[in-house]
């Protein structure tokens, strides 16, 4: 079974309450055989039940999170982020910012060869620590609820470095601008892109047609979006006017 998919089906099994087997294939595009399979090793674990109607999460159930880790596993985020990580390539400089969705990059990037990452965030340095990674970590003052470096210190060390790729999130996207609810992180964002050959954005589909504070780029910024469910034609317009590609993770 994979470690993945198991992870996968758990978190989906608690976010639905209960489940059938039919929505775990068409979810994880496997074999009713192969979920069948899953299943019954995941009950075996005693992580879950199955019950008339379908399978739920085990009373008995504890989350199995691992203590050094600073973020939470969540299906939609990590399949985002094994979109984003395809784009990686062997020997890159990559910049990876802010949010959970872009910690769970590095679990896809295992398999790469010669690469340098940089970050301000405190969960995607926790997620390296078992990585053959070159990485390269920005100061500045600790927020806390994001656990990330931001401030003048933060984007002027930003600014003394180059990056084939950055990687970023954000907490809105319209069509007039990307946004971000604290001002010195809308920073370092914009840091980070103006450093960077390419700007990768991810976003899950509730970012769309939302507005936060303080704007850091347009799509005109970016060249890639990836993101879960397609966010309608007047984005698609958008991002071909943009010459950004638009990703839908499977």
């Amino acid at each position: 079974m994979k470690l993945k998919r198991a992870n996968g089906i758990i978190e989906y099994i608690k976010s639905y309450k209960i489940c059938t087997y039919e929505d775990l294939c068409k979810q994880f595009n496997a074999s009713l055989s192969t979920i069948r399979r899953d299943i019954d090793e995941l009950e075996k674990q005693g992580k879950i039940v199955k019950v008339h109607g379908g399978i739920q999460i085990s009373d008995n159930y504890v989350d199995e999170v691992n203590e050094t880790s600073l973020f939470k596993f969540d299906y939609t985020r990590d399949k985002i982020a094994s979109a984003a990580s395809k784009l990686v390539e062997d020997g890159d400089i990559i910049l990876l910012g802010s949010g959970s969705t872009v910690a769970h990059m590095i679990r896809h990037l295992k398999n790469k060869r010669n690469i340098t990452l940089i970050t301000n965030n405190l969960a995607v340095l926790n997620e390296t620590l078992d990585c053959d990674f070159n990485v390269v970590s920005i100061g500045g003052n600790l927020d806390k609820i994001i656990m990330s470096f931001v401030g003048l210190q933060t984007s002027k060390q930003i600014e003394d470095l180059n990056a084939n790729k950055c990687f970023i999130s954000c907490n809105g996207i319209s069509l007039h601008a990307i946004s971000n609810v604290a001002d010195m992180e809308a920073a370092a964002k914009k840091a980070q892109i103006q450093i960077s050959d390419k700007t990768i954005l991810m976003a899950d589909h509730s970012k769309f047609d939302t507005k936060s504070l303080y704007s850091f780029a347009t799509l005109n910024d970016i060249d890639y979006l990836i993101t879960d469910e397609n966010p309608g034609k007047k984005y698609e317009d958008l991002c071909k006017k943009s010459k950004c590609e638009l990703v839908i993770a499977e």
